[in-house]
């Protein structure tokens, strides 16, 4: 089927004719407001004894669920409340990402580099401190040292 076609089909078909008595229309447009004033005094009195008890059985499922729910709160504070809290604290520990290993490298490189700038540093003060001790026993520095006090006690005398 082509485009023209199903144009030619839609155009060909007729519309139906309705003739409708305006009379007739009127009388049965009466006819079903009556009908339904008629249904809504029935049912007024119906539907606000079904509001009153439903306000009613509203109520007591309120007074029954208020205590439960209550419950259910007390529940989660103090049992499944630490309980998650304590599964995100193990979670978060294993998802937090540990140490880089060359921070300990440099650190531990730090300590050895120390310690041996440290240790050659106390080696240099004792060879320092040991030389004047060996010149101090030398013969020479015997005599100029002899003859110092000498010169001291004669100052000290005078």
């Amino acid at each position: 089927m082509t485009e023209g076609s199903m144009s030619l089909r839609n155009k060909s078909r007729k519309m139906p004719q309705v003739n409708i008595d305006s009379a007739r229309l009127q009388d049965v447009q009466e006819r079903v407001a009556e009908g339904a004033r008629q249904a809504a005094q029935r049912v007024g009195p119906t539907t606000r004894q079904a509001q009153k008890m439903a306000a009613k059985q509203m109520k007591n499922a309120r007074h029954w669920s208020a205590p439960r729910i209550d419950q259910a709160g007390h529940y989660i504070e103090e049992e499944v409340g630490p309980r998650v809290g304590a599964l995100l604290h193990r979670t978060a520990d294993r998802v937090e990402p540990g140490t880089p290993k060359r921070r300990r490298g440099i650190a531990a490189a730090l300590l050895v580099v120390g310690g041996a700038v440290g240790a050659a540093g106390a080696i240099a003060t004792r060879r320092a401190t040991s030389r004047p001790a060996e010149e101090a026993t030398s013969p020479e520095h015997l005599s100029s040292a002899s003859d110092n006090s000498d010169s001291d006690r004669a100052h000290s005398n005078s």
